[in-house]
């Protein structure tokens, strides 16, 4: 730890910038992660099982078990259910409306993630440009009796403002590309799990 605390201490003050999106990346991270890990359900057997609630006309069991079950695909079929009744084409514009809202609440926060994996790098490139600055002023304010250990500082802030920075963005772009196909995962469940109950729902035998 005082090893590592050191190299942040020879980076420069860029690095605390740096330093400070790794922090929130790995917030927003840990919280969509749990918050699609509470939401996730095995969407063939929960649809499966709201299918035969609503071929036994116990519709209103099904709209409960919809409500106590967490996650989008839930909220999804429970809006279908409460839409029992109606057209083919207001169950389906119903919800088209719920899954609208669901998914702005899938993807909250991944822009954040996006917009640090960009800005990380960035941040390394700037401690680059102001440590060769620094060396160059160095260079030409004490040539030509320069020591080598006085262009150490500025050549150390260059290299590990750039390595912190892309330390930092890989995993931003790899954990806003894991995070961008779940809510891609949990978009096709809803899609395919509101078209079975949509076709039940407007079966002319279930309707009777």
């Amino acid at each position: 730890m005082t090893a590592f605390w050191a190299l942040i201490q020879r980076g420069g003050y860029v690095m605390y910038p740096i330093g400070i999106c790794s922090l929130v990346a790995m917030w927003v991270f840990i919280e969509r992660f749990w918050s699609f890990r509470r939401a996730s359900v095995n969407a063939a057997e929960f649809t499966a099982g709201i299918r035969n609630l609503v071929q036994n006309k116990r519709i209103t069991e099904a709209i409960t078990l919809c409500t106590e079950t967490p996650g989008p695909v839930a909220a999804v079929l429970r809006t279908a259910l409460l839409s029992h009744g109606l057209s083919k084409e207001e169950i389906e514009e119903a919800i088209e409306r719920a899954a609208r809202y669901e998914l702005p609440r899938l993807e909250h926060n991944l822009a954040v993630i996006a917009t640090l994996a960009r800005v990380a790098p960035l941040l390394g490139l700037l401690g680059t440009v102001t440590g060769m600055i620094q060396t160059f002023y160095i260079i030409q304010t004490q040539a030509p009796f320069i020591q080598p250990s006085q262009l150490a500082k500025g050549i150390w802030e260059s290299l590990l403002t750039t390595a912190f920075g892309l330390v930092v963005a890989i995993p931003c772009h790899v954990a806003y590309d894991y995070l961008t196909s779940k809510v891609s995962a949990f978009a096709s469940d809803m899609d395919r799990s509101a078209a079975d109950i949509v076709q039940i729902l407007t079966d002319t035998e279930i309707n009777e």
